[in-house]
């Protein structure tokens, strides 16, 4: 029980970093400009890679910021 506390408290954190809202952002700025610059259909086909990626990259960028800040202390 206490390890799905954990679990829970951990997930808050994650949501709560400035880290993850800068890869966010970035990563919808960079969906914009492809929608905006590409022509027709294709701009979905470079712009959902786009946002997968930009999102993946971004908790991944909070978790790996998460783990070292815990090994220093």
């Amino acid at each position: 029980m206490l390890a799905l506390v954990d679990f829970f408290l951990s997930l808050g954190e994650l949501f709560l970093s400035w880290r993850l809202y800068i890869g966010l952002a970035l990563t919808a700025v960079i969906c914009w400009l492809v929608v905006t610059l590409l022509p027709g259909f294709a701009e979905w086909f470079v712009a959902i890679p786009v946002v997968v990626a930009g999102a993946f990259l971004s908790f991944r960028w909070q978790i790996r910021a998460d783990d070292t800040s815990v090994s220093k202390s």
